[in-house]
């Protein structure tokens, strides 16, 4: 919209219509941006905070397109933590050669130091020698670990300093800023993060609100003795779970086998009753949000279940409860979101990257059921969308393309792809009540476009840029033309 904004302490006072371009008064400063539109800042409600600092800081392996590739990027780190290699986002799909003889090759590389890369997904690790010596694993073997086999790896690798985790997490902040970006929904949060975001939000240094879901899987917020706290730019709202790993990894938990590997329906990380207890116990701590990964059909059924089972708990009756991606849904299993008031919390762009993979795991038949969209909104349930970062890009500007072009019935309109950005994201948190909308009284969170991208052509959409984008009143990135 076009509008004369009027700020004061970080809430919008007063909105008034303007004829063209977007003008911010706060206390000291007025900003004017001439031909542009203001929108609700951007919200990415799934993202690993920490994994983009890590990725801006660690080997990029996003675009290698062979294993060898992989080992010629590991071969000239611009650094190391501790003497280890760090790698992200391997991926045997973009590669000719996918066998072991492929993946051997890690092990005969880099003697003496240890290596670890991650795929793209985050559920498997690539390890040499070195690193498998290092964790007390068989040197010989040559496979990669999946999922729950990884904690060794975690337990073992060296501990970035305070100071190099608060370097990856405002480096990460900032970069979600320049995407439009006002709020992020942290997942798995390691209680060592934490301490570093709490000082960097202390500190007035981030640019970007952060809600905050902690590590859950092995009861880590328990150890750490963490609870449920508010703050205006560090909220601590939840607790993270999993039920199944991911699909590219073949940890997606399916209820028949996958196409291209029938002797296997995946993992199973939780079952029903696993997850009850964990719900159940958080519930009885006080938190109030609970955010469950489940990418498989038959994980999100066993996730639905345990949902209900919690829901007759008299202290689950008023959870907010998340179902992360909710990517491979069966039809019976659909209307149970809005029947058990679940939020569907999707990543839009991953239905694009994951195109040729998902139709090799899962078979043409089994598309139909995949990234159910439309779908779920005509069931009545209710949409969040992140990207899963990083994972996929930081991009809401992206995910509303992939909402909006995809091709099929379940596409979604462009104003229900705005509002899962926006005010459906803030619903996953609880905060729409104050964020979301540009009206009086809500947080001045906004980003500045140069299209107005709820009426403008798909061509226009694509080559929208952000020009400004301002938390809390403040302007925290401002695009300055090259």
């Amino acid at each position: 919209m076009s509008v004369e904004l009027h700020v004061e302490r970080g809430r919008i006072r007063r909105v008034l219509p303007l004829a063209d371009g977007v003008v911010v008064r706060t206390e000291t400063t007025t900003h004017t941006f001439p031909g542009c539109f203001a929108f609700p800042g951007f919200v990415d409600n799934h993202c690993h905070l920490y994994g983009l600092g890590k990725r801006l800081t660690t080997v990029s392996l996003h675009t290698a397109a062979s294993a060898d590739e992989c080992i010629r990027r590991l071969s000239a780190p611009s650094t190391t933590f501790s003497g280890w290699v760090l790698g992200m986002g391997w991926n045997e799909e973009l590669w000719s050669d996918r066998s072991p003889a492929a993946f051997a090759l890690l092990h005969a590389a880099f003697a003496g130091t240890p290596v670890v890369a991650m795929r793209i997904d985050g559920h498997a690790a690539w390890l040499n020698s070195e690193a498998r010596r290092a964790c007390g694993l068989d040197v010989d073997d040559l496979s990669v670990l999946l999922d729950a086999d990884m904690d060794v790896i975690f337990k073992t690798m060296p501990t970035p300093t305070r100071e190099e985790i608060k370097s990856m997490l405002l480096a990460a902040a900032r970069e979600c800023s320049s995407k439009g970006i006002t709020e992020v929904h942290d997942m798995d949060v390691d209680p060592l993060w934490l301490e570093a975001l709490r000082e960097l939000a202390e500190a007035g240094t981030l640019p970007i609100r952060i809600q905050s879901f902690l590590r859950a899987q092995h009861d880590e917020w328990d150890e750490a003795g963490l609870l449920p706290a508010g703050g205006e730019f560090l909220r601590v709202c939840g607790i993270k779970l999993f039920a199944d790993g991911a699909l590219g990894s073949r940890g997606a938990l399916l209820l028949e086998p996958y196409a291209d590997k029938p002797d296997t329906l995946g993992i199973q990380l939780l079952s029903v009753e696993e997850m009850v207890e964990r719900i159940t116990r958080a519930i009885d701590a006080g938190w109030w949000s609970v955010a469950i990964h489940a990418i498989g059909d038959a994980a999100n059924r066993n996730t639905l279940d345990a949902i209900e089972r919690a829901r007759a708990w008299e202290g689950g009756k008023d959870m907010l409860f998340r179902i992360e991606h909710a990517q491979h849904l069966h039809t019976s299993d659909v209307a149970r979101f809005a029947e058990l008031d679940v939020f569907a919390c999707v990543q839009p762009t991953m239905q694009v990257s994951d195109a040729s993979m998902a139709v090799a795991r899962l078979g043409s038949s089994r598309q139909a059921d995949a990234y159910r969209w439309r779908t779920l909104l005509d069931a009545g349930a209710r949409l969040g969308a992140g990207s899963d970062f990083p994972i996929e890009e930081p991009g809401p500007l992206a995910g509303i393309i992939a909402f909006t072009e995809r091709k099929g019935t379940e596409r979604i309109t462009r104003e229900e792809a705005l509002r899962a950005y926006t005010l459906g994201a803030h619903e996953t948190a609880d905060m729409a009540y104050r964020r979301g909308r540009i009206v009086e009284g809500n947080d001045a969170d906004i980003v500045i476009l140069d299209r107005d991208i709820a009426t403008c052509s798909a061509e226009e959409l694509r080559s929208t840029t952000v020009i400004a984008t301002i938390t809390a009143g403040v302007v925290r990135y401002q695009h300055h033309a090259s």
